[in-house]
């Protein structure tokens, strides 16, 4: 990354609900819309992160969210997260660990969690298939302490790599550096 400029890339992930509470797990409580998804429906878990994630490392997540955006729901209500990329020959393991603030806390079941596989050359890629681990199942969305548990395949993985944006100090700076040059210019035609 280059000084002054800040880059936030993102990761989505996409796959089916396998189980909701229609399948038997219990209501939810913390956040009442995630009682409106249904088996079948499609998801998205959506990671903003501050840097670039091209290799393979542990890197803390800067947002999290879940959406099913047919049943309407979304859950946005996480404090931390880790997304782990492990080397797994010519492919990557990729885990998530994202803890919500409702509940008693993340090991007692308030947490998003996923395991699956892409090929290491999709790293940073649009729309490359993924392969879910940890059978039945790949994702895991624990709340209301464990009480809610809603679960999903995990079929594509995108990587949207973040625009360069100028930090705020350094538009100050440029800003300043053409002022400066406009100022001579206007000097010199007055005199």
């Amino acid at each position: 990354m280059t000084a002054g400029i800040s880059s936030a890339d993102q990761i989505l992930f996409t796959g089916t609900i396998t189980q909701s509470v229609f399948d038997g797990t219990g209501a939810a409580s913390n956040n009442p819309s995630l009682n409106l998804i249904q088996t079948g429906q499609t998801y998205t878990v959506t990671l903003d992160f501050a840097d670039s994630i091209d290799v393979p490392g542990a890197f803390t997540i800067a947002t999290t969210s879940f959406a099913v955006p047919s049943a309407p729901a979304i859950e946005s209500g996480f404090s931390t997260g880790t997304l782990t990329v492990t080397a797994d020959g010519a492919n990557y393991d990729v885990s998530l660990l994202a803890c919500l603030t409702s509940g008693s806390n993340c090991a007692v079941g308030n947490q998003l969690n996923a395991n699956f596989r892409i090929l290491a050359a999709s790293l940073t890629s649009v729309n490359a298939p993924a392969t879910g681990l940890d059978p039945p199942h790949p994702l895991d969305l624990l709340e209301d302490d464990g009480v809610t548990d809603l679960q999903g395949t995990i079929a594509n993985y995108s990587y949207i790599g973040g625009s360069s944006i100028p930090e705020p100090g350094s538009v100050l700076l440029v800003s300043s550096v053409v002022a400066v040059i406009l100022f001579q210019l206007e000097r010199k035609k007055n005199v």
